[in-house]
């Protein structure tokens, strides 16, 4: 039988116009409450209301993620272990060219997790390799493949889900990557197991923003996790920001055209950069520095934080009194990140509990 459109009108009232049409199966955030309404966050910036009795409602998990990049088990357990972490995602899969995908899962992490309230969504990372992306990607028998020792592997070992994290993707890859998610989530169905997908903050570049399908891989994946982080990077060679606010909540505003919020998770650096810039001019170069060092850092200097009210954050900057010939005098800078991104979090998407589902509509004929 057909499936009727559902409706979403202004106002809490069907006399009101009509905004958008949504189909059965569908799932968005609840915004407010009627007696008999409910106000959701459709795509785009747009709400409506759409009446109780076609929608059925759920709450929504809400999650503080963390990955553990560096380092092994002992490394991640003790990074993880003081941190009021609801997921841990170690960096365990990867592309290889041999074997396609090399895993190095540890149950002994898997098990210490969960002793302690910890979900476990191992990282599949693709090493920023364009052609080896494309090689697995384009053949849909690599796909397969990669995707079976995955599920295999995940099943083996107790782990709740994958986080996957391609970065640096040619725009033919595009599609691919989409239906490599979809895939991979159909291989775990019934298991309970959660796919998320990370996705740069969207910029003009085509392979690190372009290569992306957001609304696709929205619909595909459990999550999706926007990376805040990197709006001024060493290569640029220019000073800057890592994730300046209004930068970081524009990409959201960007995301949330195309992913519905209770799907999004806004990926937050806890480190800076302590950037180095030629007084007379020239490239700047950079180094990390993790922000459990800034105070330190302020400190052995004799520095006081300033705030940067177009950039919402706190930063430092002195210049280097010791030039010499072969050495010109340096300004060197340090920002700070203000709490306002816990803020930033809660007003786009960490405040989304109750989702709705759309119940689907039958003819009676």
């Amino acid at each position: 039988m057909p499936v009727h459109p559902l409706p979403q009108y202004i106002k809490p009232d069907s006399s009101s116009a009509k905004v958008a049409t949504v189909k059965g199966g569908d799932e968005y955030p609840v915004l407010a409450t009627a007696k008999y309404y409910y106000q959701i966050q459709l795509l785009a910036g747009q709400k409506g209301w759409v009446h109780r009795s076609s929608v059925s409602v759920r709450k929504a998990p809400r999650y503080v993620a963390g990955w553990n990049y560096l380092g092994g088990t002992d490394k991640f357990i003790e990074a993880s272990g003081a941190a009021a972490l609801d997921v841990v995602m170690p960096r365990w899969y990867g592309l290889n060219p041999n074997s396609l995908v090399s895993a190095a899962p540890d149950k002994r992490y898997v098990d210490w997790a969960h002793a302690r309230g910890k979900k476990v969504w191992a990282m599949l990372g693709n090493g920023f390799d364009i052609e080896l992306t494309d090689r697995i990607l384009s053949s849909p028998a690599n796909r397969a493949e990669v995707i079976r020792k995955l599920a295999e592997s995940l099943k083996a070992n107790g782990i709740d889900g994958l986080n996957v994290d391609f970065e640096n993707m040619k725009m033919d890859n595009r599609d691919e990557f989409v239906l490599f998610i979809r895939d991979l989530k159909k291989s775990l169905a019934g298991t309970g197991k959660t796919v998320s997908v990370d996705v740069t903050r969207e910029n003009p570049d085509p392979n690190w923003s372009g290569s992306y399908d957001r609304a696709g891989l929205g619909k595909a994946a459990d999550y999706v996790m926007m990376m805040g982080y990197d709006e001024y990077y060493e290569g640029r060679g220019e000073a800057g920001s890592v994730s300046s606010l209004p930068w970081a909540e524009e990409g959201l505003r960007l995301l949330l055209r195309d992913v519905p919020a209770h799907k999004v998770i806004l990926g937050v650096p806890f480190y800076t950069r302590e950037w180095t810039v030629p007084a007379s001019g020239g490239k700047a170069t950079a180094k990390n520095v993790p922000m459990k060092q800034i105070d330190g850092w302020l400190s052995s200097r004799g520095l006081t934080k300033k705030w940067d009210a177009a950039a919402k954050q706190n930063y430092a900057e002195f210049t280097d009194a010791a030039a010499k010939p072969d050495r010109p005098a340096e300004i060197q800078r340090i920002d700070r990140f203000a709490e306002a991104r816990v803020h930033l979090n809660d007003r786009y998407i960490g405040l989304v509990e109750p989702v709705l589902n759309i119940r689907r509509r039958r003819s009676d004929t």
